[in-house]
């Protein structure tokens, strides 16, 4: 595998093949580019560009055949975007360790050049302990949620949940490390080389991990919810389970007391919502201030009646009362970009062979086309070449 000699070959691959990577990466959860699409909609068929991509190890090709981000760009990405799904707690441990390799580093230092070298080590560990810690708790806590509202398996959701659990502490447990290494384990350094510059950064770092401390036991209190809501459900759903079965074997009446407990039980929800209709009082219409406001209402409403209607009220003919229907096809343009989007002919082609409900003249599929290339403009790849169709001329457009 070939390395870039310098950032700014690295960058320029980057920038001309944005179009590609950003494919890639938003289809990451279920990759399906194979090499002949992307250099047919990507690379416009240059077999070098891929070459390159697949040599210096920006993309690779997966087991399934599909072209796939590298892990080292795929987690740059989503660490860079703040989206990514996994709980790295080893590099909060690694974080610490250097930290305490590098303040040892700096009380062995003789000179003032290498001591103010591994000071600026130690601010920079000291801020990337904190930013990796916040972001691991915002992880977790997206994590909790959508395991417990997306996870349709009780024994999976619970187990998911137990392992989320013991990540969280697992997070407690180095920022409690963390703080340890500043206010316990190297009181020496704290203690002399405390300039205004460390002063701020400790400062700052502290109140993150206090904060992200207070958060964790949120977290906790969640867990813990959500573990005692899905016993209760999955309990509920046994119960059900188990009548559904009594009642199909027909001795449910028998076995169980399900239909005293209906005739006994009548929950409000279930009922419908009383209406009560009662007239207010003279004295309370003419002597309070809420009274005197409804009569002001209802004189102003009386003044400006509502409108009659002026049609009158003549039956219908006889022929208007034929049956009769009226159907009118109405496009559906989002499917047809869905449609578009899955396959890899151009825009022009993809409705010349698509199937209408009904057929569609020269004049008015262009007009279609138009109307896509407007709507999906930014799903859509518009290249610098161009196709002829009787009299008019068009661009070519891929989806991206």
């Amino acid at each position: 595998m070939n390395a870039f000699r310098d950032i700014d070959s690295l960058l320029r691959v980057i920038s001309r093949e944005k179009d590609i990577l950003r494919f890639l990466f938003i289809s990451r959860k279920a990759p399906s580019l194979r090499s002949e699409q992307a250099l047919e909609n990507f690379l416009s068929s240059d077999e070098r560009r891929l070459n390159l991509l697949l040599d210096h190890g920006v993309i690779r090709l997966s087991e399934g055949g599909v072209l796939v981000l590298e892990e080292t760009y795929l987690r740059f990405f989503e660490e860079v975007l703040e989206v990514n799904e996994e709980i790295n707690v080893q590099s909060v441990k690694q974080h610490i360790d250097a930290l305490n390799e590098n303040i040892e580093l700096w009380l062995t230092a003789g000179t003032d050049p290498q001591r103010f070298r591994y000071m600026g080590e130690i601010l920079r560990i000291l801020r990337n302990i904190s930013l990796s810690t916040h972001r691991n708790v915002i992880d977790l806590k997206r994590n909790i949620d959508s395991t417990y509202k997306n996870e349709r398996d009780y024994a999976l959701k619970r187990k998911r949940l137990e392992i989320l659990d013991r990540k969280r502490a697992d997070i407690a447990l180095l920022i409690k490390e963390a703080e340890k290494v500043i206010d316990e384990r190297h009181p020496t350094f704290f203690g002399v080389s405390m300039d205004s510059h460390l002063k701020d950064t400790v400062t700052e770092v502290k109140t993150s991990l206090t904060e992200s401390y207070h958060n964790l036991l949120e977290l906790d209190r969640q867990i813990i919810q959500y573990l005692n809501k899905i016993e209760a459900e999955q309990k509920l759903v046994e119960k059900i389970r188990r009548i559904k079965y009594l009642k199909d074997q027909l001795v449910w009446e028998q076995s169980t007391d399900v239909l005293f407990f209906l005739q006994t039980h009548r929950p409000a929800f279930l009922e419908k919502r009383p209406w009560y209709n009662f007239l207010p009082s003279l004295d309370d219409i003419t002597n309070t201030p809420d009274g005197l406001t409804a009569l002001k209402e209802a004189h102003k409403a009386l003044k400006h009646p509502v409108a009659k209607r002026k049609t009158d009220n003549v039956p219908l003919t006889s022929e208007e009362l034929q049956q009769g229907a009226v159907v009118k096809d109405i496009l559906n343009t989002f499917q047809l970009r869905n449609a578009f989007l899955g396959g890899s002919q151009d825009l022009m082609s993809f409705i010349g062979q698509y199937r209408f409900e009904e057929s569609m003249n020269e004049e008015e599929r262009l007009t279609l086309f138009c109307r896509l290339a407007a709507e999906y403009y930014d799903d859509f790849r518009i290249s610098e070449d161009t196709s002829q169709i009787g009299n008019y001329s068009y661009p070519m457009i891929y989806p991206r």
